[in-house]
């Protein structure tokens, strides 16, 4: 029936079909009774919660609803959503939630953005390049009630990003990094049960995010000799992957028995048992930094990249800057031997100051308020 009818209707017919019945349910949804529960909205995960929005998930005695959907959604459940976002009385999410450019909240609601990412690194929304206009790019964000932030220096780099005042964005703290401050020994074993070849090893960790040209994702090539990487490493070192959740292709040409793919374990796990982290302009170096791991930035397309940043890069990081492969297993072995101790506490001071293991408590408390 559905392949017939798209046979039959021409493309902006059904079109404007859809546009029609869809402002003809977000007017049914708006007239339903505003529920008072907290919905956790997230793109990043199916059926399931990452670690930044199951912090507040699990600190909140109220009535919760999940929605996790990776994007594109179907017909099927796009209808669902829109019933979520237009009768729950709080929406929590970690990322866009795109249904904002057509859906106006109702009075009573709130919407908080717990940004997936730490800091204020590399641009993004507005200060970002996208396919999406200018109006486009605002109307995702113009709904948020609080969008919370890691410290005061970083609220006037949110507000410009998503184009939204600055009194809403509160340094609260980033709620994933609670654990990082008490759970580091039970991360590891939790880690080790899970892959004993690990035991003993040093483990260098490699958490490359992705690319873009010109706003669209790419593949990314790390330019890296895989098969003279895995003969380099000793005996008692291994090198672990931990690819950026879009990026669903491997990084490698080849299996290795010392270089592994565990892109499906948790990356705070991952961060807590290692001894040096490999990233590039990923934030993952936040909770290096926050669990005293240090890092190097291997960044072979250094020049290239189009993104930009909120800070000095590389010099406003703890980190030693290569663009080589074939200097990347010293520094990394130099780093490890010598971790850049002061540069590290300083970087956590002027980007997470209010990280503390209390952010998702801060938070909690918050969205409580909303509800009353």
């Amino acid at each position: 029936m559905k392949s017939l009818l798209k046979r039959i209707i021409n493309p902006r017919v059904r079109r404007s079909m859809l546009v029609f019945l869809n402002r003809m349910w977000c007017f049914f949804c708006r007239c339903l009774p505003l529920r008072n529960v907290v919905l956790f909205y997230t793109i990043r995960a199916d059926g399931t919660l990452a670690d930044n929005e199951k912090a507040v998930y699990d600190s909140l005695d109220c009535k919760k609803v999940i929605f996790a959907h990776k994007l594109p959604h179907s017909l099927k459940i796009k209808p669902l959503a829109y019933f979520y976002l237009l009768t729950s009385r709080v929406i929590v999410t970690d990322d866009y939630v795109r249904y904002m450019s057509a859906a106006k909240l109702r009075k009573g609601q709130s919407l908080i953005q717990i940004w997936h990412a730490c800091g204020a690194f590399k641009k993004f929304g507005l200060d970002a390049p996208s396919n999406r206009s200018e109006a486009e790019e605002k109307s995702l964000h113009s709904q948020y009630s609080a969008v919370i932030v890691t410290s005061e220096k970083c609220r006037k780099y949110y507000a410009g990003a998503f184009g939204i005042s600055e009194d809403i964005c509160l340094p609260l703290g980033l709620p994933r990094t609670d654990r990082l401050f008490t759970d580091k020994e039970k991360m590891c074993e939790n880690l080790l049960k899970k892959h004993p070849e690990l035991a003993g090893k040093n483990i260098y960790l490699y958490c490359p995010t992705f690319r873009e040209n010109n706003g669209e994702r790419i593949e990314y090539d790390p330019k890296i000799d895989w098969s003279a990487l895995s003969n380099s490493l000793t005996e008692n070192e291994i090198l672990v992957i931990r690819r950026h959740p879009v990026m669903d292709y491997s990084l490698t040409d080849k299996d290795y028995h010392n270089i592994l793919d565990l892109s499906e374990d948790s990356t705070l796990e991952l961060t807590a048992a290692s001894d040096v982290i490999i990233t590039d302009y990923s934030s993952v170096i936040y909770d290096a930094c926050l669990l005293s791991v240090p890092s190097v930035l291997y960044c072979p397309d250094y020049k290239d990249y189009e993104r930009g940043f909120y800070l000095e890069f590389p010099g406003d990081l703890p980190g030693e800057l290569v663009t080589e492969s074939g200097k990347l297993l010293e520094a990394v072995r130099n780093t490890k031997e010598n971790p850049p101790a002061d540069k590290i506490k300083k970087f956590i001071g002027e980007q997470m100051e209010a990280c503390d293991g209390k952010s998702s408590e801060r938070v909690a408390a918050l969205i409580e308020k909303c509800l009353k």
